[in-house]
Formats: structure tokens, sequence, C-alpha cells
């Protein structure tokens, strides 16, 4: 026993013990009745994935790798154990087993690439954008210009940073359009001298707390409202709370980080090279003129800004589908409508863009700016090939994420135990949704699929209650994009700019602790008083 301490450490010794107990508990599970199997199951279940997690995190190496690996593995291993279903109204149709097996394992891939396939050539063309920008002479003025202003107030900087980015993320239809603002905001605060794993916390760390604190923004929550036949402004006002708190603590741990680092730049410890870290810019002395790259960047942003925001359908402003509608319309003779024809049969008004239709603008915009700054053919493609191969990596763990989700949605386990957990009581009960949200959320990248998979259930038994039950699963869906592996923006933000996944729960642990209670006093009050 102690060769195995000295070998393994005490915590990876006793999460080691808990997997087996749970292995132990499917063993004698199978030779019960379906009432008490379940049950063992449902236990063994959670006792595994805990464990294994905790086991997986203490290994020095590729830990967020194994961890992915691990929850593969255990999606895999649930479709033996659980039947699968699917709710129609209150009711769930038990289909039986559908064990996935070896040659099933060739379409994890395909269906991974299915899933993902618009996200990954618009992280590609994301990479390429700025792997363009960060050679362009204009750009790289423009960002060491910007950052010799703030470098004297690093800590309001982050802080209006990490506002514009939580904002933007709470409103946006797509959380991952905020990738297109977040290398910019990083070779600013890298050029302000600040590290790596304050940057990552200013930039991806907001879009996460966005997502946490979304109102009517992200993909995520607008599927969500689709499947419970809700409206957005359902629950608004709990999302808002959870938005606003969520903010501020946040905003504290950065303040918190940033007294630290603060510190220890008088100290002999040398600072990271930043040009290790992809799309960084390093300081120039050349004489460029940053107007055109200014006005570039202005445009692409205000674009995304106009185009993700449902104006019409969330704010019940018109004046842009108006303007589609006018502009599409003009005509040059008798029917010729020029504007129609150049925009193309995909042109999409402001409100209701998609990553596809910001893709083109991306691609348009390093072409311009490459012309205004006289940079050759040769090297435009070489450095647009040299951004996204910085992404190739990334991306890798990007599918790794969903690969579990797909390993769920082969046989989907996960409804045959929101079954059963939500039938324990006869009234809706905060605490089992909240379990439940988040273990779905764990094993979901897809949100949308957690709301078709048990949004019917929802919709039908929890009619008067919705609006909380919505907020409850939205937001144990925030937390587990902000710590879990299986975020997706999460892990493509670490790998990208080369932190280890156990750096970062270091720092956020104790803001995802603070929030966990201060929504169970939210869910609790929301309920029963």
């Amino acid at each position: 026993m102690k060769k195995m301490l000295e070998k393994h450490g005490k915590v990876r010794l006793i999460s080691g013990l808990v997997a087996i107990l749970s292995i132990v508990l499917f063993i004698i599970a199978a030779f019960m009745s379906d009432k008490v199997k379940l049950v063992m199951d449902v236990i063994g279940f959670l006792l595994l994935t805990g464990s294994g997690l905790v086991y997986v995190y203490k290994t020095d190496e590729h830990r967020l790798a194994k961890m992915l690996l691990f929850l593969t593995l255990e999606a895999l291993l649930m479709t033996w154990i659980f039947p699968y279903g699917y709710f129609q109204g209150i009711d769930f149709y038990d289909y039986g087993m559908n064990r996935v097996g070896v040659t099933d394992l060739g379409y994890i891939l395909y269906n991974i690439i299915a899933f993902t396939v618009d996200k990954l050539i618009y992280l590609l063309v994301v990479a390429g954008f700025y792997g363009v920008l960060s050679k362009v002479s204009g750009y790289q003025k423009l960002v060491s210009s910007i950052a010799q202003k703030l470098k004297k107030h690093p800590m309001v900087t982050s802080i209006v940073i990490s506002l514009i980015i939580v904002v933007l993320t709470s409103l946006v239809s797509s959380a991952y359009v905020l990738l297109i603002f977040v290398p910019f905001f990083m070779a600013i605060l890298l050029n302000m001298k600040l590290d790596k794993l304050t940057t990552f916390a200013v930039t991806f760390g907001s879009v996460l707390i966005g997502i946490l604190g979304a109102t009517f923004g992200t993909e995520a929550y607008t599927n969500f409202s689709y499947y419970l036949g809700i409206e957005m402004t359902d629950g608004i006002v709990y999302r808002v709370i959870i938005a606003v708190v969520a903010f501020i603590l946040y905003s504290f741990f950065i303040c918190m980080r940033l007294k630290k680092v603060l510190k220890q730049k008088s100290s002999e410890k040398p600072e990271e090279a930043i040009e290790e870290i992809a799309y960084a810019v390093e300081p120039t002395r050349k004489s460029v003129h940053i107007v055109p790259a200014l006005i570039i960047m202005l445009l692409v942003f205000v674009l995304t800004i106009l185009g993700f925001i449902s104006w019409s359908d969330n704010f019940n402003i018109t004046v842009f589908t108006k303007f589609h509608e006018w502009l599409t319309g003009l005509k040059i003779g008798k029917d010729f409508t020029i504007f129609a024809y150049l925009l193309g049969s995909q042109a999409a008004e402001f409100g209701t863009f998609n990553l596809r239709t910001i893709t083109i603008v991306l691609v348009l915009a390093s072409i311009l700016m490459a012309l205004l700054y006289r940079v050759k053919l040769n090297d435009y493609i070489d450095n647009f090939y040299k951004g996204i191969k910085k992404m190739f990596k990334p991306i890798l763990y990007f599918m790794a994420v969903y690969g579990v989700f797909v390993a769920c949605y082969l046989s989907p386990f996960i409804p045959t135990i929101t079954n059963w957990a939500l039938n324990l009581t006869s009234n809706f009960n905060p605490y089992i949704t909240t379990v439940l949200a988040f273990v779905s959320s764990l094993f979901h990248a897809d949100f949308g699929y957690t709301a078709y998979s048990v949004g019917g259930y929802l919709s039908a038994a929890y009619a008067d209650s919705l609006s909380i039950v919505s907020t409850i699963y939205f937001a144990m869906y925030g937390i587990v994009q902000i710590m879990a592996p299986t975020s997706a923006i999460l892990v493509l933000g670490l790998n990208l700019m080369k932190i280890d996944y156990k750096s970062w729960l270091k720092f956020i642990w104790l803001f995802v602790v603070g929030m966990v209670v201060i929504l169970l006093v939210l869910f609790t009050v929301i309920t029963y008083i």
C-alpha cells in the first residue's frame, strides 16, 4: 500500500478504487431486477465519471487529451449498460439496448465532421485571417500603438475588454463569432506584457462567462428555447441576474490575478516569448499608417455585431429587415436587381448572419488588408497557411469534444437517466434538475441536442415552471463551459495559447464553486419562495 501511495498519490489511489467500485456496481446490477439495476447503474455512472476524471486529471502529461478519451470511452461503455430512449411529451419510450460495437466506431468521425463542418471551416478561416494580419505592418503598428497607450492601465483595460466580450457573447446568436475579436484583444494584452493565463482569462474566459450569463444570445439558448417552446424573454430577469453576478465575481478574480502578476513583474522570472503564442504581434517601429488597418478592423467588428444580434426577433427592431429589402430590391433598368445579384442568393439581413456568412467577410477583409499594405501574393498565401497550421492541434481537441457527444448520440442514454431521475419526485425539484443539467451538458457539447432529447418532457411536465427549468439547464451548461474538458471553446483556447488545463482550473475553481452556490440559492428562492 505504501508503495502504491508513493507511486500514484493518495488522490489517484482513492479515485482509482472508486472507479473499480463503480465497475463492481455495474456487474452486480446486471443480476438485479430492472428497477434496482437502473438505480445501481446511475450510481455507478456518476461514481465512474467523477473518479475517472479525477484520476486522469492527476496525470502529468496530456491530461486534457486523456480526459476527453476517458469520457468518450465511458460514453461508449454506457451504451452497453443503459437502454436508449426518447421522450414524446411526458411519455418515455424505451427502445432497449443499442450497444456501440467496433464497426460502429468508424461512424463517430463522420458524425463529428457532420456536426462541426461549419465551425471547422470558420475556425480555419479565422486562423488564416489572423495569420495574415499578424504579419501586416499596419496591423502590427495598430496593436502596438493601442498597447502602448493602455500599458499604464492594465486593470482597467482588462476589465473593459472582459465587459465588452461578456456583453457581446450574452447577446450574439453564436458564441463562436466572438473568436473574431479574441486574437485582436489577445495581441493587445500580450503587448502590454500581461502573462498568458491572465490574457486567456480576459479573452477566452470572458467568452465563457458570457455563455453562463447569456441573455438573448448564443446558439445554445436559441435552440433550447425552440425545443421547449418558450420565448427568449422567458426567465430573462433570472438570466440578467446571473450575468451581472457572474461578471462582478469574475472581475474580482481577474483583478486578484492582475495584482499578483504585476507584483511579479519586478522579479527575475523571465517574460514569456510573445512569438510562441498564436497570432501574437511583435511590436514594430516601422513608420506606417494605421488608419487603413483600423478601418478594416472596425468594419469587421461592426458587421459581426450587426449580423449576429437578432434585432428583429429579440428587440423588435425592423430597420435592418427593411434596409435589406430595399437594398436587394434596387434595380438598374427594368428588372436588373444589381445588389441582389452581387450579394448572392444567400445574402442575409443584419441579425440573421451565420458562420458561413461571416467566413467570406473575413476572407475579403484579409485580402483588402493585404492589398492596402502591399503584401505580395506569395506572402499572403504563406501567412494564411501558417495561420491555419497554428489551428490544427486546437481543432483536433475541438473535434475530440464532439467525439464525446457523438458517442452519446449513437445510443442516447442521457434521456433514460433523465426519465428515471425526474420521476423520483412528483413535483419539480430544482436540485435534481441541476444535477441532470450538469451531467447532460458534460456529455452533450451540442446543447441543442439536450433540448431535443429531453425538451419534450420538460415542456409537458413542468409547463408552469419552464422559466426556471430553462434557466437551470442553461446555467449548468455555462458552468460546464467554464471548467469542463468537454467545453469546445475552452479546449480550443487552451491549446491555442499553450496553457495547461490544470493552470486554468487552479485559477477558476473558486469562481465555479462560488457561482454554483449562488445559483443554488437563486434556484431555491425562485422555486420555493
